[in-house]
């Protein structure tokens, strides 16, 4: 992560507790070490079993927990996103290893598990999700690295515009550089990319929220959505910024 992002160590650990991505992250770790790791599949991912654990015991914003439930008899890691998100992220930060066909936490892991530990927890999964991860692989669409060659940009561009609700486009156009090869291949790329790449996430820090302006229309795929920052974003993240002067005269 950049010198000139800050991830502050919060007074009120408290705060971390009810983030999502940080609740699920402890509760898979906490899973590990009580029952001597986790269970892997042939493919490398977590049992139907532990999946089903971790879903029970959390919620995620913008995750239509019925809808999982309806159209899969059992879950699979993947038929859960934000679970499988959560030990990609874990395991790439070092807090899980595979050992004979288990995960298993990790050194790190025990001391980040500790209360005091919280806002280091936050800390290494937030670098490890934006700037260690590929987010593209969310999406799979074009442009792999897009945004994350600019990724402290567009944060920063969030913490001094998203103030009040704007549309995934509006945040886009004011937060990040476009990308030819995402608006290339069709007109909605951008816009998605932004929510899977950028506001998604940080919804799952508790950074971002969200609102559905036509809730009552259905499919639900196609709600009028919008974020803003939460309190949480500048109490978590700071910045230190020299805006470059002009030396155009004054007209």
């Amino acid at each position: 992560m950049p010198e000139d992002i800050h991830v502050a160590k919060l007074a009120e650990p408290e705060h971390l507790a009810v983030v999502p991505l940080i609740r699920a992250t402890r509760l898979m770790l906490e899973r590990a070490q009580a029952n001597g790791g986790l269970m892997l599949t042939k493919g490398g991912a977590l049992s139907r079993a532990d999946v089903k654990a971790l879903f029970d015991a959390t919620e995620w914003p913008n995750f239509d927990r019925e809808t999982v439930l309806a159209i899969n008899k059992v879950l699979n890691e993947h038929d859960v996103l934000p679970i499988l998100f959560t030990r990609m992220m874990a395991k790439e930060a070092g807090l899980l290893r595979a050992y004979r066909g288990r995960l298993l936490p990790t050194k790190r892991a025990k001391e980040l598990l500790q209360p005091e530990k919280a806002s280091d927890l936050f800390r290494a999964a937030f670098e490890t999700v934006f700037w260690r991860s590929n987010l593209a692989y969310l999406d799979r669409m074009p442009a792999e690295h897009w945004p994350q060659t600019h990724i402290g940009v567009v944060l920063w561009c969030l913490s001094v515009t998203a103030h009040d609700w704007g549309t995934p486009e509006e945040l886009m156009a004011t937060c990040t550089m476009p990308d030819g090869e995402l608006s290339a291949a069709a007109p909605d790329f951008p816009g998605f990319a932004m929510v899977t790449r950028v506001l998604r996430p940080l919804t799952w820090f508790g950074l971002m929220e969200l609102k559905d302006m036509d809730a009552h229309l259905p499919p639900r795929w196609r709600l009028d959505r919008r974020y803003r920052k939460t309190p949480l974003f500048d109490r978590a993240l700071s910045f230190k910024v020299a805006v470059r002067k002009s030396n155009l005269p004054v007209q």
